[in-house]
């Protein structure tokens, strides 16, 4: 079963997310539907595991959020949390989630 959670606000790619977050709902202004973070879930990984050093079956998916500025999957690697972000190419970005 998949679970999308949604963040309140826009989201800087270089800030810390912050905010409610709600399980569940669907709100228009929010961006990330289940085919996008599907399509972005392997290069994800696959970042992930390229910056930390580990491999791609030791990295995690914690969540899917929605966000006004698109979609993000936080991650498990190497024993740390990471973003990923959708960018607008298509291509997905990896950062740590301390990363300012």
């Amino acid at each position: 079963m998949k679970t999308t959670v949604t963040i309140a606000g826009l989201f800087a790619a270089s800030a810390l997310l912050a905010g409610c977050v709600e399980t569940g709902g669907s709100d228009p202004a929010l961006s990330g539907t289940d085919a996008q973070f599907d399509t972005m879930t392997d290069p994800c990984v696959a970042q992930a595991a390229t910056l930390t050093g580990t491999s791609a079956s030791s990295v995690s998916i914690l969540d899917r959020i929605q966000t006004g500025g698109g979609p993000i999957l936080t991650l498990m690697a190497g024993g740390s949390k990471y973003t990923c972000r959708l960018e607008a190419n298509g291509s997905v970005t990896v950062f740590s989630e301390y990363a300012n």
